[in-house]
């Protein structure tokens, strides 16, 4: 039963991790809003503890934090200042999806899917010692 949870919300948060538009993104191109220094780069982990997300230079993965196993993949570009639009594949599933996530801190973020629901990412302090 904890597995079947653990796939049902592995796959939600995979279907809620996507963007409004795919590729990376293009600084100095045309349509293109300039990134602040990629602010969300790094690693995110999701509220109910089941996954976590690396964004780098425009490109990103969850994986499972138990197994590690990797359940979506994607690319993410800032559509303004603290406006994330993510296009993700989930790899569970094979079906592509859209996310806006809206940067409300520098340890926050406040992501709606094309299909509504909400979920929040945060990241961790890094461990010292």
């Amino acid at each position: 039963m904890k597995r079947f949870w653990f796939a049902v919300s592995a796959a939600t948060l995979a279907l809620s991790l996507a963007g409004c538009m795919s590729g990376g993104v293009q600084e100095g191109g045309p349509g293109q809003v300039a990134r602040p220094g990629d602010a969300v780069q790094g690693q995110w982990f999701d509220t109910s503890g089941v996954a976590f997300s690396n964004f780098n230079n425009g490109v990103f993965e969850t994986r499972a934090n138990d197994t590690k196993e990797k359940l979506a993949e994607g690319n993410y570009r800032f559509a303004s200042a603290n406006l994330i639009e993510i296009d993700l594949r989930s790899l569970a599933r094979g079906t592509q999806s859209k996310v806006n996530c809206a940067l409300v801190s520098a340890g926050q973020l406040n992501c709606t899917s094309s299909s509504g629901q909400q979920f929040s990412l945060t990241r961790r302090s890094p461990q010292v010692g």
